[in-house]
């Protein structure tokens, strides 16, 4: 699949899913769980292109290199059609432990997401009486502490992007520099970006503060700014993210002939 000229009539995940296949290069092993459209999208990309021993986890439904080439709503039996192989989710989370792989990403979300890339999926208030609970930890604990880990989200208001999270169900640098490794986290870990309908971002090395890597097509850094809960890193001057060519939406699209990436951001 050559790259020629961008595409002009891409959509938010589409540019979403570009980033992240662009970003898969040299990585053995990927790792999805429910919700994670915009990752599978750019999962399959990156098979298709560049890694196509790329191999992929998807933990709902514990299958390995599912085949299915439709895109589905969320958590769907259909994606663990053609599946190399199925494991119990113990197995699967064992799996990133393995030292045969020596480059592994896995995709994480939640409702709140701090400026150094703590997630919360617990709940939002005070623990004994939340103001509202979510699905919970889901094992995040654990593979954060080891993984590497592209965090995205559909959408992209001060309500998810906090200055301090209510619960960290998935750790990313803590409470900043040094805090991964006085956790006793593996070395090599942590958050590498965060994915936004609006922008991507990455960590500075030395903070390890959320620093504006580029703002997609249409969108501006006083924009990002305004919906971003606490005042990220912004160097001087930051570009627009490379939107994904022809090709790329072409094989997209093919996947997704009923048209849901588009709604799955805001």
């Amino acid at each position: 699949m050559s790259k020629t000229d961008c595409a002009t009539d891409c959509c938010s995940a589409e540019i979403m899913a570009a980033f992240i296949n662009r970003n898969l290069e040299g990585v053995n092993v990927a790792g999805i769980g429910a919700a994670s459209q915009i990752p599978w999208m750019g999962i399959r990309l990156a098979q298709a292109t560049h890694s196509p021993d790329l191999w992929f986890f998807w933990g709902p439904g514990s299958a390995m290199n599912s085949k299915f080439n439709k895109m589905t709503f969320g958590v769907d039996h259909r994606m663990t059609l053609g599946a190399e192989s199925h494991m119990n989710m113990s197995i699967g989370l064992d799996l990133f432990a393995n030292p045969r792989f020596t480059s592994w990403v896995l995709f994480f979300g939640g409702f709140q997401i701090d400026k150094y890339g703590n997630v919360n999926m617990a709940y939002i208030g005070d623990q004994k009486k939340p103001k509202f609970r979510g699905p919970g930890t889901l094992g995040l604990m654990n593979l954060a502490f080891r993984a590497k880990i592209f965090l995205f989200t559909g959408i992209h208001n001060p309500r998810l992007f906090v200055e301090k999270v209510d619960f960290i169900s998935g750790p990313g640098y803590l409470n900043g520099p040094g805090g991964r490794e006085k956790a006793g986290c593996l070395p090599g870990g942590g958050p590498r970006f965060v994915i936004t309908p609006i922008a991507i971002f990455d960590f500075d090395e030395e903070t390890k503060i959320m620093r504006l890597k580029s703002v997609h097509p249409g969108h501006t850094v006083k924009e990002v700014l305004e919906k971003t809960g606490f005042t990220p890193i912004v160097p001087k001057n930051v570009p627009e993210t490379e939107p994904p060519t022809v090709e790329e939406v072409a094989f997209m699209r093919s996947l997704d002939p009923d048209g849901i990436l588009p709604k799955l951001t805001a």
